[in-house]
């Protein structure tokens, strides 16, 4: 701190106060002068003081030049909030635009952008409203009254209640402020600034094409920019892609600026190459071996290996944004490390399994410390990064057990797959999701029970939060990849770890399923039972269910009334009861939603257009059916989950069996 005058000055303050009227290299030079003019008896402080008065900066610190001016920051700015009130300099206006209403008439809206040094916020105006902003520019300081704030298109924002206020104020502390020029460095940028800036591009990559909505073809290039203050990605879009930038050229450019996934970027409107870089400049991308990547700090790297995990997609939260994350192991000689994909570029692990091994090219190396003070790297994927996969890469072997669910639940787990268990289950129940308040209030958590089991027993999964939302249904085939057993009261739950996932119906598994006889059966048999269609029960195709008690619904004159619930609008479940004869017996199958849709071939809509002897159709026909024996009405009867045609390669693989 600086004392003067008996106020005291904040250093950062009053430096902000000088570099409005000299650049930062100037500044450096005139302190590091003072402080040799004084023998080095005189610290930054005091220098800063000299340079002030120099060039007429009060160091003063008067409480009545923001006496206008609220604490309040634009970071504080949070959704739903009324009567907002808030400072902030306008770093850029719009147009106004008229459009039609739904009544006919005629409507206006233009916005503007204010920014202080926490950030910048938009805020929009409607008809009468607009006449507030008549006559302000970029760069007045203005104070903003009885606003509300709401999202749009993703994005915080600030609108005009019929109580808006707007005030240019004359008087306030330029610090509080970015400073707005004809030409910025890179550090000194702001989202929702259209800005100028200079660099020399370090990184440069492909064009890439796309569908836009309205079916045209767009495109896109993007480079990274750096200056003696920092970097930043920049992005040309569609006939600006075409421009040839490559890395070594020192180019000069206007754009917007915008806050993107990892940091600020800037969609670039005009570029201008200043001086084209040599080839001998050009960014080259070294092949590294897994425990050599800590040395590359920064860089970027192409590492090749096999991939022993792969995680699930999550959600990560940060202040200002959320973003998906998938992660990676990659192993080879060497040693083992994480690699990284964040948002679009999860899409690039789409074909990928475990045991594959690949070569990812132009990886971002990031290196933290562990608990143990050692270097740690970890890899992040890029916008330019491809992934290759080649069986001839040298890597250690790859085998991943499958466990029975019996194994699990009686320990019989090494000691290396504690808390990397992978086994394959069938889907024998599913249980609704529920919601739940995170520690401290910060979020809203999601989690799910289902039961799975095989042909040795059961246990119980729990999924959370993104994992929860996935459709799974009874009868589906899960394979549980690298999941962890915990105890909950008297049960075992099968939790899925950070590096772990759960895959839906994957292809080319098969779980065999125990087969029985109609007349081998016996209540609460989870089993499956092939036969032919002798009968159907004569009974309506749609169920209309209270929403609430699930108990049968009575229409009465137009409108359906349940007689816990009342009126009440139904929920439509398909149900069919079909007699089944394998020649030993026959059985009640009942059937449900989707396993109706698929053994009839008909959707829901069409099925409710439909009369009930639709159902002749099947009779005759053999389907395998998966399920549960129950005893309903006194009578054995099959709760089916799962329906298919016969395979008779499987039928004959089954017949050895018996």
């Amino acid at each position: 701190m600086i004392i003067c005058c008996g106020e005291i000055m904040n250093v950062e303050i009053l430096k902000q106060k000088i570099l409005y009227k000299i650049s930062e290299d100037e500044l450096k030079k005139r302190i590091d002068e003072k402080i040799m003019d004084n023998s080095g008896l005189l610290n930054e402080e005091g220098a800063l003081i000299l340079i002030s008065q120099e060039l007429g900066i009060d160091v003063t610190y008067d409480d009545e030049d923001d006496e206008d001016e609220y604490e309040f920051t634009i970071k504080d700015i949070e959704e739903g909030q009324r009567n907002v009130e808030v400072t902030g300099k306008i770093i850029r206006t719009s147009e106004i635009r008229k459009f039609r209403r739904k009544d006919g008439s005629e409507g206006k809206m233009a916005s503007i952008v204010i920014a202080d040094n926490t950030g910048s916020i938009r805020l929009t105006l409607w008809n009468d409203k607009i006449d507030l902003i008549a006559g302000l520019k970029k760069g007045d300081v203005v104070k903003i009254e009885n606003a509300f704030s709401r999202t749009w298109n993703n994005r915080l924002e600030l609108n005009s209640g019929s109580d808006l206020k707007i005030e240019k104020l004359e008087t306030y502390d330029e610090s509080k402020y970015p400073v707005l020029k004809e030409s910025y460095k890179i550090l000194e940028l702001v989202p929702n600034l259209s800005a100028t800036i200079k660099g020399e591009v370090v990184a440069s990559y492909e064009k890439k094409e796309f569908n836009k909505r309205d079916g045209s073809l767009g495109k896109l290039k993007s480079f990274i920019l750096k200056d003696d203050s920092g970097s930043i990605r920049v992005t040309l879009w569609d006939d600006l892609a075409d421009y040839e930038v490559n890395t070594g050229d020192k180019v000069e450019l206007e754009g917007y600026v915008k806050q993107g996934f990892r940091g600020l970027e800037i969609s670039a409107n005009k570029i201008n190459i200043l001086e084209k870089g040599s080839p001998k400049e050009a960014l080259e991308v070294t092949d590294v071996d897994i425990s050599n990547v800590p040395n590359y700090e920064e860089k970027l790297v192409n590492v090749k290996g096999r991939i022993t995990n792969i995680s699930g997609i999550r959600n990560v939260e940060f202040k200002d944004r959320s973003a998906e994350l998938q992660e990676i192991y990659l192993t080879d000689s060497t040693g083992r490390l994480k690699v990284s994909f964040w948002g679009n570029n999860i899409k690039l692990l789409e074909d990928l399994n475990e045991g594959d091994t690949v070569k990812i090219t132009n990886c971002k190396v990031r290196t933290y410390l562990d608990r143990e003070g050692n270097k740690k790297a970890g890899l992040t994927v890029t916008y330019q990064s491809k992934i290759i996969k080649d069986e001839n890469i040298d890597a250690p072997e790859y085998e991943k057990k499958i466990y029975k669910i019996k194994d699990i639940i009686d320990g019989n787990v090494n000691e290396i797959d504690k808390n990397n268990i992978t086994t394959i289950g069938r889907v024998y129940r599913v249980f609704d999701i529920r919601e739940f308040e995170r520690e401290g209030g910060t979020s809203i958590g999601k989690v799910r029970g289902i039961v799975i089991e095989d042909e040795t027993g059961r246990i119980r999964v729990s999924l959370w939060d993104k994992d929860a939302e996935l459709d799974i249904k009874e009868g589906d085939i899960v394979k549980i990849v690298n999941g962890y057993v915990k105890e909950n009261g008297e049960y075992l739950d099968l939790n899925i770890g950070r590096m772990g996932r759960i895959i839906i119906n994957p292809k080319d598994v098969e779980l065999k399923s125990v087969r029985k006889f109609i007349a081998d059966l016996e209540e609460g048999d989870a089993v499956e039972i092939r036969g032919t269609i002798v009968d159907y029960r004569k009974q309506e195709l749609i169920l209309y269910l209270c929403p609430n008690c699930r108990k049968r619904t009575v229409l009465i004159e137009g409108e359906y009334h349940c007689n816990e619930c009342g009126e009440v609008k139904p929920d439509e479940v398909l149900v069919s009861t079909l007699v089944v004869d394998d020649g030993t017996g026959n059985i009640s199958c009942r059937l449900y939603g989707n396993n109706v849709e698929k053994i009839t071939g008909m959707t829901k809509e069409d099925l409710k257009d439909t009369n009930l002897e639709i159902l002749d159709n099947l009779i005759g026909e053999e389907f395998v059916f998966y399920g549960t024996s129950t005893i309903r009405n006194d009578e054995l009867e099959f709760s089916v989950k799962g329906v298919s045609k016969v395979d008779l390669d499987r039928e004959i693989e089954l017949l050895k069996d018996f």
